[in-house]
């Protein structure tokens, strides 16, 4: 995979060309000035293009990375090399902190799906940040939190669900709300085929299961978009 380029330092200050920015970090960091100032201190910026690799399962580095400007999926490659989409990921996001921490190795590649933008952390220097900011430990904790929860979820769906269920619960994982109204969107539906890696299910499973829903009403498909127009229903649907 292509590797990105090292960017510029961002320093102590802002200025009026960083506050996109510092807004962007405030997103995880929170909106203390003297933390805001210490994180932009102790990171550089490092562009990448699309398809480029911003950290994979092989890197040996233990670097941090916060993504602020573009989106970024994270994948996994199965033994005969295809690609298993898990999500999608943007600005606010942080990534690579887990072997920072002490993990072995990176449980995940993450792969610039447009121009990603990224704050770049040495592993000691994020450390450093996490004892000196109480308020950056706490929002790392949350986050695996809610990364142990939604693993745990998922390893319940498979051993729970049916597969026509599974479909069901990733659907509705990947839906976003549409603002005003009861709806929610899927903005770029992957593939059937990386869905059906991603669920431990046949293509033809997915295929079959998401041309039943538009069928029934449950969805509307208009090319990479699918919007739930009952997510309700549908979630009711996968409890039955």
């Amino acid at each position: 995979m292509k590797q990105g380029f090292l960017g510029h330092r961002l320093g102590g200050a802002f200025g009026k060309t960083g506050t996109n920015v510092q807004e962007t970090f405030e997103l995880f960091f929170g909106n203390d000035p003297a933390v805001l100032e210490d994180v932009a201190a102790a990171s550089s910026t490092m562009k990448f293009s699309p398809g480029t690799a911003i950290l994979s399962e092989e890197d040996e580095s233990q670097s941090v990375y916060y993504i602020l400007q573009g989106k970024a999926k994270t994948v996994r490659y199965s033994s005969d090399g295809a690609e298993v989409w898990l999500d999608e990921i943007g600005p606010g996001a942080l990534c690579g902190e887990m072997t920072a921490l002490g993990a072995s190795a990176r449980t995940a590649t993450i792969v610039a799906a447009s121009d990603v933008t990224a704050a770049v952390f040495q592993p000691q220097t994020f450390r450093d940040l996490m004892q000196r900011h109480g308020s950056i430990g706490l929002q790392v904790a949350k986050l695996l939190v809610a990364r142990v929860e939604k693993t745990t979820q998922r390893m319940f769906e498979l051993a729970a669900f049916s597969s026509k269920g599974r479909v069901y619960a990733e659907l509705l994982r990947q839906a976003r709300p549409i603002k005003d109204s009861p709806h929610s969107k899927i903005e770029k539906m992957p593939s059937m085929s990386a869905m059906a890696r991603q669920l431990n299910n046949t293509r033809e499973t997915v295929s079959r299961t998401v041309n039943e829903l538009e069928k029934e009403g449950f969805i509307k498909r208009e090319g990479t978009e699918l919007t739930i127009l009952m997510p309700d229903a549908l979630r009711d649907l996968t409890f039955s």
